[in-house]
């Protein structure tokens, strides 16, 4: 961003990117706000557009409860603006209570995602578990996001923080088998587990229970792994793009039906 004033289209369209940023995580700590502006938006000086938000009423900050990190979320005012560009936004609502500490990690691993993919695909859409869970049963299991590329493939994003046990992960092949196989939703899914510990275990387990299905459909990584670069997909470790060209090239020859 070139020091100076920006005529008022502009301005606007830089807050709109950065409100609809955070109005797909629900909330966006400093440093992702931070990131955000500098890479997806380009723009060198960030302090400025987030203290003319504050300061237009555009957005509100709070402290996450353990960490004392800044948390930035939207204001009626804000909602208001991206109607147009987001459905949902009349159902969106912050709630302190969504900053609990493993709601708070998810939400940090999934954004950490995000910033990775965007580098790496074209993304379309990016639908987080909030809007989602819009109209569904409160036990229902959906997926912490869901990606739509431009390419036409759609992924579920599956967060763990920590060992599931057998009969979970059984009940989580159960539903995407139907979600993949019966009544195409997704393409595939990309697990990124937290813990390297923890991935070889799921990993394992996953592949016990269904080795078929799941070397076809489920991408795993453990977060460093996934930040090298790196996914497990159809037996054997592979860079991202080679996994996700692999699943474009499926995508394409068994579309989804809309």
């Amino acid at each position: 961003m070139r020091k100076g004033r920006v005529c008022k289209e502009e301005q606007k369209r830089r807050i709109k990117l950065l409100l609809r940023f955070i109005f797909t995580f629900k909330y966006a700590t400093r440093n992702q706000a931070d990131i955000f502006i500098q890479q997806i938006m380009n723009m060198t000086y960030t302090r400025r557009l987030i203290a003319y938000c504050l300061k237009e009423g555009y957005l509100k900050s709070c402290r996450e409860r353990w960490s004392k990190v800044k948390i930035y979320y939207l204001t009626k005012k804000s909602t208001d603006f991206i109607f147009e560009e987001e459905c949902f936004a009349e159902d969106y609502r912050f709630e302190k209570s969504c900053l609990g500490v493993n709601t708070f990690n998810l939400h940090n691993i999934a954004v950490e995602v995000y910033f990775k993919l965007k580098k790496l695909l074209i993304i379309k859409e990016w639908f987080c578990a909030w809007v989602l869970r819009i109209g569904e049963h409160k036990r229902a299991l959906i997926p912490d996001s869901v990606i739509a590329l431009q390419s036409g493939t759609v992924i579920a994003l599956e967060i763990e923080t920590q060992v599931k046990k057998l009969s979970e992960l059984k009940h989580l092949i159960d539903i995407y088998r139907y979600d993949i196989d019966k009544k195409p939703k997704y393409d595939a899914v990309l697990m990124v587990i937290e813990y390297k510990f923890d991935y070889e275990g799921i990993k394992k387990r996953l592949f016990h229970l269904a080795p078929e299905f799941c070397s076809r459909t489920f991408l795993l990584a453990d977060l460093d792994m996934f930040n090298q670069g790196l996914c497990f997909y159809a037996n054997e470790v592979r860079s991202l793009e080679e996994a996700f060209k692999l699943l474009e090239e499926k995508s394409r020859s068994s579309p989804l039906i809309s």
